[in-house]
């Protein structure tokens, strides 16, 4: 199943983003790091690397609780 069928429609312009690194950050749900890094259209070249867009919680849990990825947690 597809996380991008439970992403909101504020979020909807990054479902074209494509997945480019693996485990870049940490779920803000579960705490564990494996939240994938993402393309980003607004990417600026810098000394510190690829600026990758970064979901607030990772695939296992946008799909066990039906959350977008990308909204935050209060």
């Amino acid at each position: 199943m597809d996380i991008k069928i439970y992403t909101c429609e504020k979020h909807t312009h990054l479902n074209k983003e494509t997945f480019v690194s693996p485990c870049r950050g940490r779920c803000h749900m579960c705490g564990k790091k494996k939240v994938h890094g993402h393309s980003n259209p607004d990417h600026i070249c810098n000394p510190f690397g690829y600026l990758f867009l970064i979901p607030e919680i990772c695939e296992d849990c946008s799909k066990t609780h039906k959350l977008c990825a990308w909204c935050k947690l209060d």
